[in-house]
């Protein structure tokens, strides 16, 4: 049997084809809608591109592509998100912990209209960190936060497994402790830590 060579042209454009399509299909969408129901990233790859334009050595970060820098931002952004934070969320539909309110920072009470920088700060760093981590860590998060049950008597801490990070730790400060200088201020209790302030009536 003899195969025409444009049998086999119309062949390799179809799986060519096939093979794009299937790669647009799984590409990584940021959605960095403040309150936004679906957002799934605190910054744009715009806004991250930009950033690392104004840090020393950004090669770590250029030298990535397009995808690649949406995964790591929406990893870094399910990390942050694995923490329980002061205050409350703006709005109770809002897929990720922040815009909040009621707390302050500095002295500034927090604004439901933007997400503080420090926590963009915080993002823009750890998904350059894991878009190079050659241990491919990433990070999954649900809304109900670290804990799932706080009991008093006979303290008791149940944790939230569905909000807890998953891959090869527990903790990302425990990998970045630098994150701390970024989240400290916002996580409950301190970073890394939980307190339980008891009023004796």
């Amino acid at each position: 049997m003899v195969i025409k060579p444009h049998r086999i042209l119309v062949g390799f454009f179809l799986y060519a084809t096939i093979k794009l399509n299937y790669l647009k299909i799984v590409a990584a969408t940021i959605d960095a809608t403040v309150k936004g129901e679906n957002a799934n990233s605190y910054v744009t790859l715009a806004e991250a591109n930009t950033y690392f334009e104004t840090v020393p050595d950004s090669s770590t970060w250029t030298n990535k592509t397009d995808d690649q820098k949406n995964r790591s931002l929406i990893s870094a952004t399910r990390w942050i998100d694995s923490f329980v934070y002061y205050g409350d969320r703006c709005d109770d539909g809002q897929a990720l912990k922040f815009p909040r309110n009621n707390y302050q920072v500095d002295g500034v009470e927090l604004s439901c209209s933007k997400i503080p920088l420090n926590i963009k700060y915080a993002q823009y760093e750890l998904a350059r960190a894991l878009a190079n981590d050659t241990d491919a860590i990433t990070g999954t998060t649900g809304k109900d936060g670290n804990f799932s049950e706080v009991k008093l008597g006979d303290i008791q801490v149940k944790y939230n497994t569905d909000s807890q990070g998953t891959g090869s730790i527990n903790n990302i400060l425990d990998v970045y402790p630098w994150l701390q200088s970024y989240l400290g201020a916002y996580i409950l209790g301190g970073a890394g830590s939980f307190q339980m302030r008891v009023v004796r009536g």
